[in-house]
């Protein structure tokens, strides 16, 4: 497997200990039996609930730029240094940008988002040159 498929795998991870995450923070703020149930009552998320959410969405958003470009580049063996550089900059940047955002770091979080989206269009120059 290469390291950019090994990269997708991680960013994969990532968003399902997310999700893992999320769903555990239901019962310890609103209760069992709420998050057991039909929910029908709204209940008002923490600051960490809400946090987490907007991770996930921009997590989702992330990999919806970079696993398609990814899945492409191993289809077409388009391994290279710059796909590899690119991957694990994006790797770096949904990691840290997860932890700074989780944990309520503004200017790194926004820092580590850059990162990763380096990283996207670092992967994205041979995939698109080889497309054209």
């Amino acid at each position: 497997m290469t390291f950019e498929m090994q990269a997708t795998v991680a960013t994969t991870l990532i968003l399902f200990l997310l999700l893992m995450f999320q769903g555990g923070l239901v019962p310890v703020n609103q209760g069992l039996k709420w998050g057991l149930g039909s929910r029908d009552e709204a209940r008002k998320p923490t600051a960490l609930q809400a946090r987490t959410g907007r991770t996930i969405a921009n997590h989702i958003e992330g990999m919806l730029l970079f696993v398609p470009l990814a899945l492409v580049a191993d289809q077409m063996q388009l391994a290279t240094a710059l796909t590899a550089i690119g991957a694990g900059l994006y790797l770096a940047g949904r990691v840290g940008f997860t932890a700074f955002y989780l944990v309520g770091v503004p200017y790194l979080r926004s820092a580590a988002w850059g990162v990763s989206l380096l990283g996207i269009l670092l992967f994205a120059i041979p995939v698109i040159g080889a497309a054209i």
